[in-house]
């Protein structure tokens, strides 16, 4: 008998898949070697780890590294004449407060942080010596803290509201290295005193320090595993091993079937036809006898270990069955205790051994699978300054610290401050031209104050994320009171709103929203399920509210991209709940299949799933969903959004 030499199988695509389901909810990002990092100490004694992008299979990593920005490159702002962004003014009046005067301070500062031009010089020169044609990419990809805290002012003076009547900052740390964050506070005179003493006397630290909560991806291995199959036992101990499943069944009915296909008597005709669950009975029996080995490092918790089990045995099924013809007859249902163990897809079907394995028996001797998974890790990573380190620098500026006395009412200036959402930066590159901002101040005596500003690209890009207007207060006897109203631009060519109304402000400042919010949807389906049932292509289609108007985009999962996770982001109206979707499926004989839409409150990830009564080509919703398909391409996108009003538009 001839036989094949021992063989070894890496399960490439194996491998693949278990990454996909490992790792969700990280579709389109960097994700980073847990295994392949480095540290490297800059010249200015600048303290740099690096990692390198994780390859498409375990053990491999590309060439492209990315850095954690070290604590040392938070930083405050500055202008192009190297100013600080930094304002810290004191202020008070000739009257007393129980005259009517005031006194306190503002202040007022962005910061920001990442390598010098100079320090990522270096840090790549120093790289690629140490790695041959390693490229440093930029800092890692860092994502903001999930608990709404990525961006931290800790004071005990600022958090004091009889101490700081006020506090605007902006909603999250800056995410990539050059990008700012804002904060303005108003002090009491006696928070102003507090801060200054901390400012500038000898303390050790400022009672301000500035924290940043992020975290980044990186991929680890999980758990390393091998199969070994001995073929060779499996025609030499046949009878034996027949002889023992029956035995080792417990005294469960089962049919007499010759053992894995292999024709035990010659008088009968071999029965090859099974369930799901006899072929896994199957499979648990060779292992237990030795038949199959199945051998595991277990490095990480056990889920990616049970994943990799699992695809082992689909593997196993994959070589040696297939799905057993109609005439074949359809295996029992399952029972309670089985519908709670193995998903329903795998039942409802039967499977027979493959003649090609049967005859090929004889000429096997043994076979090795190897499979390796990984596993993602979220890593935290904190940066924290203190404000003492950057006021020094800031205090040799006169238009940085001061202070002033108010002393003629009729002269005296207010600033109005507007902070722009650093949500609204990502979408002037792609819906936004500009947002125009008019300030109206009502005096009690003379003309009312009047003015704007827009912020565009280029205002981001020279003056950073804040505009500020200044008026003079005159006679006026309510110097806080002002309104302002703004609008924006669309790349469409529009203007949203149409006819903005004037709302009041506060003299603290404004932060200004866009009109829409940026909202990332993720779209998973079942590819063995798409395929199985004929379904080529899965559309989703979304159907949502962007600046007034119903909009629709299409997210598609299809057995033939491989791709069991797309995610796709949409700028949805800002004061809208939710959307509405609706699942249209491509079958390879029936062409589209639309069914009803649904609406989506508070969540951004879709499942397609292919109901069951679907399946049947004579049933009510499979008509239902080809009239549907028809009536949709004839008469092009259909609008559905006013069906789910109540629960997706704004309101209590």
């Amino acid at each position: 008998m001839k036989t094949a030499p021992h063989k070894t199988l890496r399960l490439g695509a194996w491998a693949l898949l278990l990454l996909a389901l490992a790792l969700p909810n990280i579709a389109g990002a960097v994700v980073l070697d847990d295994e392949t990092r480095d540290e490297i100490i800059l010249e200015d004694g600048t303290h740099v780890i690096l990692y390198a992008k994780a390859g498409s299979t375990s053990g491999s990593r590309t060439r492209e590294w990315y850095y954690l920005p070290p604590t040392e490159t938070l930083r405050l702002a500055t202008r192009p004449d190297n100013t600080p962004e930094f304002l810290f003014m004191k202020f008070t009046e000739e009257a007393s407060e129980e005259l009517g005067g005031i006194s306190g301070a503002i202040m007022h500062f962005l910061m920001t942080w990442g390598l010098t031009p100079e320090q990522h010089e270096e840090l790549a020169g120093v790289l690629k010596e140490k790695h041959r044609g390693a490229i440093l990419k930029g800092p890692v990809p860092l994502e903001p803290d999930d608990d709404g805290g990525s961006f931290r002012i800790i004071s005990a003076t600022m958090t004091d509201k009889g101490l700081t009547p006020s506090i605007t900052m902006s909603n999250r740390a800056p995410l990539t290295a050059g990008d700012r964050a804002a904060a303005a506070a108003r002090l009491t005179a006696q928070g102003a005193q507090l801060m200054a003493a901390t400012f500038e006397q000898t303390s050790s630290i400022a009672d301000l320090s500035i924290e940043l909560n992020y975290s980044f991806l990186t991929l680890a291995p999980a758990a390393r595993g091998r199969i070994v199959i001995d073929w060779s036992k499996i025609r030499t101990q046949s009878e034996t091993l027949e002889a023992e499943y029956k035995k080792w069944q417990s005294g469960k009915r089962v049919k007499k079937v010759s053992f894995l296909g292999i024709p035990i008597y010659k008088s009968s005709t071999p029965i090859y036809s099974r369930s799901y669950d006899e072929m896994r009975r199957e499979y648990d029996f060779l292992r237990e006898r030795q038949v199959i080995r199945v051998e595991f490092d277990q490095l990480r918790d056990g889920e990616a270990t049970q994943k990799m089990q699992d695809a082992f045995f689909q593997v196993f099924m994959n070589m040696v069955a297939e799905t057993s013809a109609p005439d074949d007859g359809v295996p029992p249902p399952p029972s309670d205790k089985e519908k709670e163990t193995v998903p329903n897809i795998k039942y409802g079907r039967s499977y027979k051994y493959k003649k090609s394995f049967v005859r090929n028996v004889d000429h096997r001797k043994t076979q090795t699978l190897v499979l390796n998974s990984r596993t993602s890790i979220r890593n935290p990573i904190s940066m924290t300054a203190n404000l003492a380190s950057w006021y020094e620098k800031a205090s040799h500026y006169d238009s940085c610290v001061g202070s002033v006395i108010l002393n003629d009412r009729f002269f005296k200036h207010r600033d109005i401050r507007f902070i722009l959402d650093l949500d609204a930066k990502d979408l002037f590159d792609e819906q936004i031209n500009y947002v125009t901002v008019n300030v109206r101040k009502r005096r009690s005596s003379g003309a009312p104050f009047e003015d704007s500003f827009t912020i565009d690209s280029k205002y981001l890009e020279e003056h950073g994320v804040t505009a500020a207007l200044t008026y003079a207060r005159g006679e006026d006897t309510d110097p806080d009171a002002y309104q302002y109203k703004s609008q924006w631009s669309l790349r469409s060519g529009e203007v949203y709103p149409k006819n903005p109304g004037y709302i009041d402000g506060d003299w603290e400042g404004v932060t200004l929203a866009p009109p829409v919010a940026i909202r990332t949807v993720e779209v998973e389906a079942d590819l063995d399920e798409l395929e199985a049932s004929g379904i080529t292509r899965a559309t989703v289609q979304i159907h949502y509210s962007r600046f007034g108007k119903e909009v629709v985009d299409n997210i598609h999962v299809s057995p033939a991209q491989g791709q069991p996770l797309v995610a796709k982001r949409i700028f949805l109206d800002r004061d809208m709940k939710g959307y509405a979707y609706r699942v249209i499926l491509n079958h390879k004989r029936d062409g589209k299949l639309a069914l009803e839409p649904h609406p989506l409150v508070n969540d951004d990830y879709i499942f397609v799933t292919i109901p069951e009564e679907l399946r049947d080509e004579t049933s009510e919703l499979h008509r239902a969903a080809k009239e549907t398909a028809v009536e949709i391409t004839e008469k092009g996108k259909d609008k559905i959004l006013d069906r789910f009003s109540d629960l997706l538009e704004g309101g209590d």
